[in-house]
């Protein structure tokens, strides 16, 4: 296993206020997405990215959409229900409902904690556990991981837990072409056969992040729909273990090479990461009481060229246009809030007749693009 480390410590100057970031131009050729906003509505706007306007609508049979998963061929929503016993599967392309299932019965109801879809779609692992009513109490499981097969619809298979662990939460990722799983711990990735299920190999992930004077590096692994499948990019967090301060910085993981590029940013901060299209611009929330700010990380020079206040609102969620020109602001309530990526003006806001529970910008893909 190859293992490369690139390691540059920015200067504390590099994490001061700025009011515009001093970079290009970003392109201004109009955003060419598409919004998928789930909503308390029972159903799925459709929102064009370009003018906000809704162009359609999806409903769904299991009630409000609490969680949507893209398939990572951004064909397929997998839908969950607030209860999350009950998972819907929408074709985008036709935006229609395909159908859903459930594991629970008419006595057991089987809640789905954990839910990831193997690349093909030839199969989800889930996380769950179940509550049967009794005559005189409720039963409830232990977490339990299984493997369903979303063409015959039936659970096949009961993965055991890694070392004998019991854990009420669990991270799998699969490789980008679903021949393994990578299941996380607190201190490594235990990688399996996808097929078998059987553990081959283990990656010492924390090793992989240790740089002498720095400590143990934790960084999370979401998706982000401007990253190469099996990469992640995201910010991580460490402790200085002879000053014992808290330290922040990005990190890029390669998981099928299993090697890490991280470049360290100064004194940690609260705040969020999104990737803008072409991986060398990223953007970010701070959000605390009377202090919203937007961060903004240039990914080529490694390191933060403009932290700028605006107003907020108390619950939000970043998003970055498809042609980058754009910030987007959303979650909770009913409005998309679209500022200048490159000023921080607000110029408008986009108001729809429901809250929203998620909201998904996909990117339009030329004609017989895939990933």
């Amino acid at each position: 296993m190859r293992l490369r480390t690139l390691f540059a410590t920015a200067t504390v100057a590099a994490l001061t206020a700025v009011s515009v970031a001093p970079r290009a131009a970003q392109a201004q050729q109009a955003p060419t997405g598409t919004f998928y906003m789930g909503t308390y509505a029972n159903k799925i706007l459709v929102i064009d990215e370009a003018t906000l306007a809704v162009r359609d609508s999806i409903p769904l049979t299991v009630g409000i959409p609490y969680k949507m998963l893209l398939s990572e061929n951004r064909q397929h929503f997998y839908i969950t229900n607030p209860r999350q016993d009950q998972v819907e599967i929408v074709d985008i392309a036709s935006r229609k409902s395909t159908g859903h299932f459930t594991l629970s019965t008419p006595r057991t109801t089987v809640q789905i904690d954990g839910f990831n879809v193997e690349p093909k779609e030839r199969f989800a692992v889930m996380l769950v556990h179940s509550t049967t009513k009794r005559a005189d109490r409720y039963e409830i499981t232990k977490p339990i991981l299984l493997r369903y097969d979303l063409a015959k619809r039936v659970v096949t298979d009961t993965i055991a837990w890694p070392r004998g662990e019991e854990r009420d939460n669990a991270q799998i990722i699969f490789s980008p072409d679903g021949a393994f799983m990578y299941f996380f711990t607190s201190t490594d990735v235990l990688v399996y056969d996808a097929v078998t299920l059987k553990q081959v190999d283990t990656w010492d992930l924390a090793q992989s992040f240790f740089e002498e004077g720095m400590g143990r590096i934790n960084a999370g692994f979401g998706g982000d729909l401007y990253e190469e499948p099996g990469f992640y990019t995201n910010l991580f967090r460490s402790t200085d273990p002879v000053n014992h301060r808290a330290m922040m910085g990005v990190a890029r993981i390669d998981l099928a090479k299993r090697s890490v590029d991280f470049f360290s940013l100064g004194p940690s901060a609260t705040t969020t990461f999104r990737l803008a299209p072409g991986k060398k611009m990223a953007y970010g929330l701070h959000t605390e009481v009377g202090n919203h700010q937007f961060w903004t990380f240039d990914l080529e020079n490694r390191r933060v060229v403009g932290k700028t206040e605006f107003e907020g609102r108390s619950r939000m969620v970043l998003a970055v246009s498809t042609n980058g020109a754009l910030l987007y602001i959303h979650t909770a309530g009913p409005t998309i809030d679209v500022y200048d990526a490159r000023t921080y003006k607000k110029l408008r806001t986009a108001t729809y007749d429901a809250d929203m529970t998620a909201l998904v910008l996909i990117p339009a893909q030329p004609t017989g693009a895939g990933r």
